[in-house]
């Protein structure tokens, strides 16, 4: 006889097999790999002992999570075994409303079986238009579990985004919400388990979506999936895929550790490594909450507390939006033009202008003077890079070797300069090769799983001491290689470390 998660994962395939690529997309549906399935349920029950179990699925799909947490009920020993199963289905989709109904029948002869009580409710219905997310108040026993549909709103005119307003902030995506209204319904004794993008542990978008998290929720555990395609294999999706788990417990316990495990994909999850990290690595105590994934359980920024507005630095975007600002960009220069500088300018150490494919030049009169920036020495870095560049990070000190007394940075740039005043070559340098070292890459690339580092968190960047990160620059010299960068950058922080015995873990491993 198939498992109930087999029977599942059959439904749920089935209805995908009938989507174009474009209509999966739209509807923000990819179903759960059946070893996820069951991996995200046997850590999520694996403490449960009600003797009522009332489980959620929010955004059911075929089923196939629901299943892994009721076979995950029953293979407890008896003793630990709820006496009843009481499941809350929703899904949306009507033409998968029948296949949640065989589903349930199978998963009621599979609790007789083992003495169980069990009852279902499938509601053909939005969740986040329910009475239970709107209402907002915790269900004694409750056990939710979720892949939730990834979607973005526009929160001007979908009443999903205004109703749980709680939790938007920017622009929301429709997963984010799914989390934080089934947070609300987490009680002490209850448990919540998500599979989703990591992009809502950082950045600006999902900072309300944290709060109420964190206002909510004890995040316990996290599993980090290192491969953009292995997470739901069989969907293609090129994202980076992290499973949370937590529970009612707001506030955490002293001293409390964050168990972090990663895997490529869904095959090798039986053998993925085991962290335990304190809560404090793991999720910032500031305002914007931001969750990270350090691969080493020490902390290479450990007693750092200066940032670049310590120094007197300033991170902003490139002001040239190419968009509003067409009638000012010249393909070819003039008298009255100068250097207007592109994500294509800007290689790993290197500013090379001109390459010859963009409209390269603006012109600099009083009328676009506001979009255009002194041109001295800065560090000027891409908004994006591709997933595959061998750093996170891809910047360049600029030491204002262009001609003429401004430039122009278009908008998928941000740059740092000493706002009152002008900023040295060699901290231009040092800072550059500072930010595209490993250290740092290794810290970004735990932040988040987005290729986006945004002006936020280069703005919370610790930062070692400023004579350090000069005299970086003193020796990395023109263009440096990486190879070059991380020789140098290592070796000044391990000089730092020996001048500072009670701050050793200043040095990266």
């Amino acid at each position: 006889m198939s498992s109930l998660v087999d029977v599942a994962n059959t439904v749920g395939r089935a209805f995908t097999a009938t989507l174009t690529r474009e209509e999966q997309r739209a509807m923000g549906q990819f179903m759960t790999p059946p070893a996820v399935a069951v991996f995200m349920a046997q850590c999520l029950v694996a403490s449960a002992t009600q003797t009522t179990a009332k489980v959620l699925e929010p955004a059911a799909g075929g089923g196939i999570l629901a299943a892994a947490v009721v076979e995950g009920l029953l293979a407890k020993p008896q003793a630990e075994r709820p006496r009843r199963i009481e499941l809350l289905m929703y899904e949306l989709e009507p033409r998968l409303i029948d296949g949640l109904k065989a589903l349930c029948q199978q998963m009621r002869v599979a609790c007789e079986q083992c003495g169980v009580e069990f009852d279902y409710l499938i509601r053909n219905e939005d969740f986040l238009l329910s009475e239970l997310a709107l209402l907002g108040q915790p269900l004694p026993g409750l056990l939710t579990i979720a892949n939730p549909p990834f979607l973005k709103l526009n929160k001007s005119t979908d009443r999903r985004a205004a109703l749980h307003a709680y939790a938007v902030h920017g622009q929301p995506n429709i997963y984010a919400l799914f989390m934080a209204a089934t947070a609300r319904l987490t009680p002490p004794d209850g448990g919540w388990c998500f599979i989703t993008p990591r992009s809502w542990m950082a950045g600006a978008y999902f900072k309300a979506a944290r709060r109420t998290l964190l206002q909510h929720l004890t995040i316990d555990r996290l599993h980090a999936f290192e491969s953009r395609t292995e997470g739901f294999e069989e969907d293609a999706v090129l994202q980076e895929t992290v499973i949370a788990w937590g529970n009612g417990r707001a506030l955490a316990e002293p001293g409390a550790n964050i168990l972090v495990t990663r895997s490529q994909g869904a095959g090798d999850i039986a053998t993925a490594g085991i962290q335990a990290l304190p809560l404090a690595r793991v999720v910032s105590a500031d305002e914007h909450a931001m969750f990270s994934l350090p691969a080493h359980d020490a902390d290479p920024f450990e007693g750092w507390t200066a940032t670049l507005k310590t120094y007197g630095f300033e991170v902003s975007t490139g002001p040239v939006v190419a968009f509003r600002a067409t009638e000012h960009i010249r393909e070819h220069g003039g008298t009255d033009t100068v250097p207007l500088l592109w994500l294509q300018h800007v290689r790993q150490q290197q500013i090379s202008w001109p390459v010859q494919k963009k409209r390269e030049h603006i012109v600099a009169t009083a009328e676009s003077a506001w979009m255009l920036v002194a041109n001295a020495p800065m560090v000027v870095m891409r908004r994006f890079s591709p997933k595959e560049d061998e750093r996170r990070v891809t910047c360049a000190a600029y030491l204002g070797q262009l001609p003429g007394p401004v430039v122009g940075l278009e908008n998928h740039l941000n740059y740092i300069y000493r706002r009152n005043g002008t900023m040295t070559p060699n901290e231009a340098r040092g800072i550059s090769a500072f930010l595209a070292s490993h250290t740092v890459d290794a810290h970004f690339r735990a932040l988040a799983g987005s290729t986006q580092i945004n002006a936020t968190e280069l703005r919370k960047l610790p930062l070692p001491p400023l004579d350090v990160l000069i005299q970086i620059g003193e020796v990395v010299g023109e263009n440096p290689t990486l190879a070059t960068i991380d020789t140098v950058v290592s070796e000044a922080l391990a000089l730092t470390a020996d001048q500072q015995p009670n701050n050793m873990n200043v040095v990266a491993g």
